[in-house]
């Protein structure tokens, strides 16, 4: 009896361990790396999302901003040609206008309504009618109006208001008189940080999340996470987004900015045009918030690889010489050993299941059927040798041509050949049809000397999509029946399949 050979055994449990390591890593970094880009994408459409959302949001306080403004101006515009407009009396209509709206208008980013003149001088709240007269004139709302009375309203940019310390934006209208003389400003605040509480709710708890909404110009007008200092709007104000969102020129987009001197820190931006304020939103998050973020979040699945790797490990080499041998058994049973091409029955196996995605998904598939032509006559001239030779080469010009991994090329029998693919219409199919004839007629064999043998195929292609009506048709028996007569048709040649 011959002895064991121990030193043999063990060699080949370090393989196979080794083997074992190396596979488990790679399908755990493919793990990961899946899910941090299904992560991406979440995030991405989160984010995109969100700017909706905050968009949606912003508009609605503008417009409800709006709303009071337009009945408040009418008050203080009838007072105005009346001759009768004083600080008193347009308190007294923006508190009316206040009280009015506060019966149906939900919205608590609302903080004061004021009154402020040509000079651009504050006279009156619809809080009070007596107020510090604070010189508002520097105010871009205010400016903007001023040169352009006309204009339906303008949105001013993120400021902290004089009036409250606060972070406000605003939008403003113009009061004109009759004349069409400019007599000042009604102008609305909306507390920047309240409307950011209110935004934080729908967050999908993200770190390093930022919001911000700009305005023509590029002015920002609203920012999350909530500021505390004023000089933290310089900082937000000279990223540099809203320049990059105006030369991308969409209207909604999820895009990847690199680091750069516009942009310090890589991030991921979504950003959302509104039309009826000139609103622009962008929300971003850096690529390092979003990678840490990811981490966290699959911490349970690094666990789960890890003892998934050892628990294969351990039995992975038990059954190793076992599922080694099935596995070779297994390909050799679905191969031609002639051509490394598959077989039937490989296509056999395969062909159903893309017959039925067809018919789910109403894709074209299409089938190709191959015979060489005149075959017998150059096995007869050459030798059967000389015919496998032909076989390889002709298999190995159709394989090079067939790339997509879920296309099908087989050796259907003797000097045929069978090709089928999935989402491929008829245009497709005969487009690689002639790549393959052409890769055919380009093999040259050298079998004698001065004799350069010449071979061609006959093809016959069918494109179908499967339904109901014509799920029982059988594909490549169409096909067959298409290559039959370009066999007829004098050979070197394809023919599409018709009923």
């Amino acid at each position: 009896m011959p002895s064991i050979d121990t030193k043999k055994i063990r060699n080949q449990y370090l393989l196979l361990y080794l083997f074992t390591i190396l596979i488990t890593g790679a399908g755990s970094f493919y793990a990961l790396y899946s899910s941090y880009v299904s992560y991406e994408i979440r995030v991405s459409n989160e984010l995109l999302r969100e700017a909706n959302i905050t968009n949606v949001h912003i508009e609605g306080s503008l417009a409800s901003a709006q709303n009071v403004l337009e009945y408040d101006l009418a008050k203080i515009t009838e007072q105005l040609n009346a001759g009768q407009l004083t600080k008193e009396s347009a308190y007294k209509a923006m508190a009316l206008g206040q009280r009015v709206f506060n019966t149906f208008i939900a919205d608590k980013s609302f903080l004061l309504t004021l009154y402020v003149d040509e000079q651009g001088v504050l006279r009156a709240t619809n809080n009070s009618a007596e107020v510090d007269p604070i010189n508002l004139a520097d105010r871009r709302y205010f400016q903007v109006l001023k040169n352009n009375p006309h204009r339906p309203f303008v949105v001013g940019n993120l400021v902290v208001a004089r009036t409250t310390g606060q972070f406000t934006f605003h939008i403003a209208k113009s009061i004109v008189d009759k004349k069409g003389k400019f007599r000042g400003v009604l102008v609305q605040q909306l507390v920047a940080n309240n409307i950011a509480k209110t935004l934080k709710k729908s967050l999908d708890g993200l770190s390093d999340l930022q919001i911000l909404v700009h305005v023509e110009g590029g002015n920002v007008v609203f920012v999350y996470p909530e500021l505390t200092k004023e000089d933290e709007i310089q900082s937000v104000t000279s990223q540099g987004l809203s320049e990059i969102i105006r030369r991308d020129g969409g209207h909604s987009k999820v895009m990847y900015i690199p680091s750069s001197e516009e942009v310090p820190h890589a991030r991921y931006l979504a950003y959302a045009i509104s039309e009826a304020h000139n609103l622009e939103t962008s929300v971003s998050i850096p690529r390092s918030s979003l990678r840490l973020s990811f981490f966290r979040e699959a911490y349970h699945l690094i666990l789960y690889i890890l003892l998934s790797g050892i628990a294969i490990t351990v039995v992975v080499w038990r059954f190793y010489l076992y599922a080694v041998r099935n596995s070779m058994a297994m390909e050799l049973s679905y191969s031609d050993e002639l051509t490394q091409l598959k077989n039937r029955r490989a296509l056999d196996a395969e062909l159903p299941a893309l017959w039925k995605e067809s018919m789910r998904s109403k894709n074209p598939i299409s089938a190709l059927f191959i015979d060489i032509d005149h075959f017998k006559i150059f096995n007869d001239n050459y030798g059967h040798d000389c015919g496998d030779v032909a076989l390889k080469a002709v298999a190995l010009a159709i394989s090079a041509c067939v790339t997509r991994p879920l296309d099908i090329c087989c050796r259907w029998g003797g000097e045929e050949f069978a090709v089928v693919l999935p989402n491929t219409d008829e245009a497709g199919a005969v487009i690689l049809t002639n790549q393959i004839m052409d890769a055919v007629r380009a093999i040259r064999f050298e079998f004698i000397p001065d004799i350069t043998p010449h071979i061609s195929i006959s093809v016959g292609v069918v494109t179908i999509i499967v339904t109901k009506d014509n799920e029982g048709d059988n594909l490549i028996d169409m096909a067959d029946k298409a290559m039959y007569k370009a066999k007829q048709g004098g050979r070197n040649r394809y023919v599409i399949y018709t009923k």
